[in-house]
């Protein structure tokens, strides 16, 4: 299986339909709260997979020095962020921080449930 289906069956699918029900909710509320929560969403999708792209790459290198795209994620964050900056009044930073951290819950949720598959 390729590195992208393996990533899109362990993680994406899950954002994407979270994303769907978030712009439907929004579409009905025109909350800025839920329109944080779908930018740090978007942010944590891309985060993840920046994430698991480096993991893939650090598993399959023999080097001593092995990167986590820490950088990377953390541009990514700051880059949502700055949507809450440029638009304050449609935006909320609490949504945008929410879904920000959606990567490490959807991580440790991954996790369980291959431990369990053990």
């Amino acid at each position: 299986m390729s590195h992208f289906k393996t990533f899109f069956k362990a993680y994406l699918q899950y954002y994407l339909y979270l994303i769907l029900v978030l712009a439907g909710v929004y579409a009905l509320t025109t909350s800025t709260f839920v329109l944080g929560l779908i930018i740090g969403t978007i942010a944590s999708c891309v985060s993840a997979f920046v994430w698991y792209h480096y993991l893939h790459r650090a598993i399959e290198s023999d080097a001593l020095y092995i990167s986590s795209g820490m950088g990377v994620r953390f541009l990514i964050a700051v880059t949502a962020c700055l949507f809450w900056v440029r638009f304050p009044e449609h935006i909320n930073i609490l949504g945008v921080g929410l879904g920000l951290m959606l990567t490490y819950v959807m991580i440790l949720i991954h996790t369980i449930i291959n431990l369990k598959n053990l």
